[in-house]
């Protein structure tokens, strides 16, 4: 019998703590709720996707050549067809991403819409798990629970809804990240490069806070590769393509609506774009004071790009995914955990078309990262007080 109880008593202690199971039960209840949702919105209009515009760049590049990518009428064209929003080509709706993206979804260009939607989802989710549960530190349930978490933010369902691209620069900023911490410098160098050429506006300062921290050796395999892929790219335009692609990005970038998660929505022009200067300055010199933590240094990279992006929508948002699992990593302090938690809240709020707590939320955010050792060394002395004083009092 004194076996039986114990065994009854040792089981509770194997299960998680009562905050992370209903932290695991909302999450999942949460994405539930998207996966409906996502399936509602495929079978009413299954052609009304983001990743239309890259399909139909695709085929124009198989069909009439990759210098035509950028061209507007011959979009309209390939678009025909598709319904009233499947076939939108205008200054939100248009092929803006580097060739190398194009390239990439040759795959699936001669299939339906649909099932090329279908596709890339899949892909995608897969890549999100996988980047997830690698970078995640803690048991299963911990790594369960943070994608749950991450899944049920807006912005990441959000980007599976329009069949972004944010997972694919998600995913190999993650790989760069793990192949740094382990010394392979070289392949990391060529993982970073990659994004640059899906939606270089969700990694842009993150070589920059690498360079200033003094890691070159990852940064120059970086512009090598850079340069590889920009030529290659160049050479498939053309000049005729080239002038066709700088005459889409002033086409979009004229419309105000292409900026909604900028400080542009705040401010307007000019106050904006000095606080964007000024928030990449900070993330900057923050990465620098804090050379000796490569998480930290790479969590600023990607907080300080969006913070400092004049060009950025609510699905771009989902990057800072990457950088809070980062963060996790070294176990932050209360503080920084708290603020975590309520950048989830700010980022639900986009949801409602509300991008202000997020605006207030990110530069606190960087100054935050910025203090993370001091914040930790201070959880420390709290935490040692307590056993001083019972030695204190033993003694």
């Amino acid at each position: 019998m004194r076996h039986d109880t114990s065994v009854r008593q040792a089981r509770p202690a194997n299960l998680p703590p009562l905050w992370l199971s209903a932290s695991a039960l909302a999450a999942g209840i949460t994405v539930a709720f998207g996966v409906v949702r996502w399936i509602s919105h495929f079978t009413l209009d299954p052609n009304a996707q983001d990743t239309r515009v890259w399909i139909v760049a695709a085929r124009i590049g198989l069909t009439y050549g990759w210098s035509h990518i950028y061209d507007l009428d011959l979009e309209r064209v390939a678009s025909a067809g598709l319904g009233p929003t499947g076939s939108l080509i205008d200054s939100m709706h248009l092929y803006l991403s580097p060739p190398p993206a194009a390239w990439l979804v040759i795959p699936l260009a001669w299939l339906p819409i649909p099932a090329s939607y279908l596709i890339w989802t899949i892909v995608n989710l897969a890549a999100f798990i996988a980047i997830c549960w690698l970078v995640c530190p803690g048991p299963r349930f911990v790594r369960l629970t943070v994608l749950l978490v991450s899944l049920a933010i807006w912005p990441v369902h959000y980007q599976f809804w329009l069949g972004q691209w944010v997972v694919a620069d998600l995913f190999f900023l993650g790989l760069a990240w793990w192949l740094l911490e382990r010394g392979r410098w070289q392949l990391a160098g060529v993982m970073l490069a990659i994004p640059f050429f899906f939606k270089p506006q969700d990694a842009l300062l993150v070589p920059v806070a690498l360079l200033v921290s003094g890691r070159w050796r990852p940064v120059a395999v970086f512009g090598l590769t850079c340069a590889v892929l920009a030529a290659l790219s160049f050479a498939s335009l053309g000049p005729a393509g080239v002038t066709a692609w700088l005459n889409d990005l002033s086409l979009a970038r004229a419309d105000p609506h292409t900026a909604p998660m900028t400080y542009s929505y705040l401010f307007g022009q000019p106050a904006a774009g000095a606080v964007e200067i000024a928030l990449a300055f900070a993330a900057l010199s923050l990465a620098w004071l804090r050379r000796d933590r490569l998480d930290l240094v790479f969590a600023l990279g990607l907080v300080g790009t969006t913070a400092s992006a004049t060009y950025l929508h609510e699905d771009d948002v989902a990057i800072l995914a990457l950088a809070a699992w980062i963060v996790l990593r070294a176990q932050p302090s209360l503080v920084q955990r708290g603020w975590l938690l309520v950048g989830i809240a700010a980022a639900q709020f986009i949801a409602i078309g509300l991008p202000l707590p997020m605006l207030l939320w990110e530069p606190l955010w960087l100054a935050l990262l910025g203090l993370e050792p001091r914040l930790s060394q201070l959880k420390m002395r709290i935490k040692r007080q307590p056993e001083a004083a019972f030695s204190g009092s033993r003694e």
